[in-house]
């Protein structure tokens, strides 16, 4: 008698399509936070002899961001905790921008503060998380971060609202609620 057993396989994973989706954003994200860095650094050239250090460290820190993206999975497995570091490397870079365009008096500053606390945040969360608590938490910092965005949100359409009614500041709280709203509706699948 033949073995029945002989045509079956070992179940599929879930299909990775929705991991790999969110890799590739996460990549476009982290190239889109280089080049801005980068462009800054160009514009604020045309002054090096005021700026020196400052547009040292746009291009470095653009570098190393868009390098860091390239040779991300190279990187993870020989730097530990590369993710993470990669991460707070960037929410730092974004606050040190926020506050190069603080001089300006620029309202983009506020809104770099809040995405750069916010990687800040994520790369801490790695840090000081295994990746069994990393799991089980997964849920509440979603929940929380939805919230911040939520509050930050409304705080900018607010204060807008009492001042300069810019455009641009209605769109980034619209963007910044819908992503709130898609954290949600992801947090329970997060800790799948």
């Amino acid at each position: 008698m033949a073995n029945t057993n002989a045509h079956k396989t070992e179940p599929m994973p879930p299909s990775s399509g929705s991991a790999k989706r969110s890799a590739m954003f996460e990549r476009i994200s982290h190239c889109l936070v280089g080049l801005t860095l980068a462009m800054k650094g160009v514009a604020k050239a045309e002054h090096f002899s005021e700026h020196p250090l400052t547009v040292l460290y746009l291009f470095a820190a653009a570098a190393f961001i868009i390098l860091g993206t390239a040779f991300h999975h190279a990187l993870e497995k020989r730097i530990r905790n590369f993710s993470a570091f990669f991460r707070v490397a960037e929410g730092t870079s974004l606050i040190l921008v926020g506050l190069v365009l603080l001089e300006k008096s620029a309202r983009l500053p506020y809104f770099l503060f809040f995405i750069g606390t916010a990687y800040l945040g994520l790369g801490g969360f790695e840090f000081f998380t295994d990746a069994d608590s990393r799991k089980r938490l997964r849920p509440v910092l979603l929940a929380v971060m939805a919230l911040a965005f939520l509050a930050a949100a409304a705080l900018a359409v607010t204060l807008n609202l009492l001042g300069s009614r810019n455009t641009w500041v209605f769109i980034t709280a619209g963007v910044m609620t819908v992503m709130a709203a898609f954290m949600l509706l992801v947090r329970g699948k997060a800790a799948g």
